[in-house]
C-alpha cells in the first residue's frame, strides 16, 4: 500500500515572481462561471444556518460574491429568504443561490425554489457527495431543469475522480474540501478526509488535464486572505467562506454578551441533524457589517496578485511556483516575539 503525502494551506508559501504592478487596485478580482454566472469577487458565503440567510445573502451579492442559502428549513421558508434577498434587486438572482439535500422531499423543494421563486443557482449540498445519492440530484436537476440553464454546484468532494463523477451528471461547479472547516469535526469522528489545499490541487490538475470546463469553488481551511491566494494559485475559482464572516451584523444568530464581550454563535451544519457528530457548536467575537471583513480580504487578495505579477485573480492559477514550509517557518510566517495590539 503506497501512503500518499497531503498538504494544508498552512503547509505551503507562494514564491513571489517579478511584478510591474504599480498599485494593487489595479488587480482584478472578477470570475466567469459561465451560464451568465459572472462574480466581481471570488467569494462564496457557506451555506450554513449560521451564516447565510437573507440579510448575508444580499450584502455578498451586493458586493460581487456569490452567496448560497442553508437548506435548514423548509423549502417554503427557503424560497422566502430567497425572495426577501434579492427584493428590490432583480439583479442579485445570477449571486444568490439555493441549497437542496438529497432526500425525497428535496425533488419536490426543486420546484418551489426554482419553479416557484425563480432560483437559477442550486447547489447540491451533502458531506460526501461522490456517491450515487448526489449523483442521482444532479442529474435529475440537469435533466429537468436544463431549459432554465440552472448553474448547479455539487458537493463536498476531495478527489479527482469525484469530480469526474459529478461533472458527467451535470454538475458546473464542485465544492471541494471535506472535513476543512473550523468546526466541522468530520476527519476526528470518521477518520477520512483531505486536506484542502491538496484536493483543491488535484482536482485542478485533472481539470487541466482532461480540458474540463468544471468549476472549482474551494471549502474549508480559509483562515486569511493569504489562504484565498494559495488557493485560487492551486485552482480555485472562487472560495468559500463562513469562519471569516462569522460573527458579522448580517449572520441570522443574535449576539449575547459574556464577560463584557459580544458573541454570537457559530455552528457546524451537522449539530443541527440529530443522528449527526460531524460539527460543533461554537462562540465568534462579534466583528461588525461583513462589508468591512470582505472589503478587506479584497485588499489582501489583490495584494497576494500583485506579488505574483498577475493583474487577475484567475490568472494566480497560471504556472505558480509553491514551497513547502516547516512548522517554525508557519511560526516565522506569524506575528511572533511581539505582544500584539488590536
Amino acid at each position: 500500500m503506497e501512503i500518499k503525502s497531503s498538504l494544508t494551506v498552512d503547509d505551503v508559501l507562494l514564491i513571489p515572481k517579478y511584478s510591474e504592478i504599480e498599485s494593487r487596485k489595479d488587480v482584478g478580482l472578477s470570475v466567469d462561471f459561465g451560464k451568465g454566472i459572472s462574480l466581481n469577487i471570488p467569494i462564496v458565503s457557506a451555506n450554513m444556518k449560521s451564516i447565510t440567510e437573507h440579510k448575508m445573502a444580499k450584502q455578498i451579492a451586493l458586493l460581487g460574491g456569490l452567496a448560497i442559502l442553508h437548506r435548514f428549513c423548509s423549502a417554503e421558508e427557503q424560497g422566502e429568504q430567497f425572495a426577501l434577498a434579492t427584493q428590490g434587486f432583480p439583479q442579485l438572482i445570477d449571486r444568490i443561490g439555493v441549497s437542496v439535500g438529497v432526500k425525497d422531499k428535496d425533488y419536490d423543494a426543486l420546484d418551489i425554489l426554482i419553479g416557484k421563486y425563480g432560483a437559477k443557482i442550486v447547489c447540491v449540498d451533502v458531506a460526501h457527495a461522490h456517491g450515487e445519492l448526489a449523483g442521482m440530484m444532479t442529474r435529475y436537476i440537469a435533466d429537468h431543469y436544463k431549459e432554465k440553464g440552472v448553474f448547479i454546484i455539487s458537493g463536498n468532494i476531495s478527489t479527482p475522480e469525484a469530480a469526474e463523477y459529478l461533472e458527467r451528471m451535470g454538475a458546473d461547479a464542485v465544492k471541494v474540501g471535506i472535513g476543512g472547516g473550523s468546526i466541522c469535526t468530520t476527519r476526528v469522528e470518521t477518520g477520512n478526509g483531505v486536506p484542502t489545499f491538496s484536493s483543491v490541487l488535484s482536482i485542478n490538475e485533472w481539470r487541466n488535464k482532461t480540458k474540463s470546463k468544471l468549476k472549482i469553488i474551494s471549502d474549508g481551511s480559509c483562515k486569511s486572505a493569504g489562504d484565498v491566494v494559495k488557493l485560487c494559485a492551486a485552482g480555485a475559482d472562487a472560495v468559500m467562506i463562513g469562519n471569516l464572516i462569522s460573527g458579522t451584523d448580517e449572520t441570522p444568530t443574535e449576539a449575547i454578551t459574556v464577560n463584557g464581550v459580544r458573541y454570537k454563535e457559530y455552528n457546524g451544519s451537522s449539530t443541527f441533524k440529530t443522528n449527526h457528530i460531524e460539527g460543533v457548536k461554537s462562540l465568534v467575537c462579534t466583528k461588525g457589517p461583513v462589508s468591512e471583513v470582505i472589503n478587506k480580504l479584497c485588499d489582501g487578495i489583490r495584494s497576494g496578485c500583485s506579488y505574483q505579477g498577475v493583474l487577475k485573480v484567475s490568472d494566480l492559477k497560471n504556472n505558480p511556483e509553491f514551497i513547502k514550509i516547516t512548522n517554525s517557518g508557519l511560526i516565522e510566517s506569524r506575528p511572533h516575539d511581539v505582544m500584539v495590539i488590536k
